[in-house]
């Protein structure tokens, strides 16, 4: 989370890891213990497929029509 990888792989950057490497491990834990309280959102997306419209986020993606 402080470096941009993962193990030899480099996060995407969509995820601003840069927004969190200043964070000490308590917060990082309590970010984390937040994320888990959260239901899962089902979402398909699939970027190989022309792009539809998508009820649940708005936008236009790959499988949209099927949220």
């Amino acid at each position: 989370m402080r470096t941009g990888s993962v193990r030899a792989r480099k996060l995407n950057f969509a995820m601003p890891w840069w927004m969190f490497r200043n964070m000490t491990d308590d917060d990082l834990k309590a970010v984390f213990a937040y994320l888990r309280t959260l239901k899962p959102v089902h979402h398909i997306v699939d970027n190989a497929e022309p792009p539809t419209q998508c009820k649940r986020c708005g936008q236009k993606h790959g499988l949209g029509d099927r949220n």
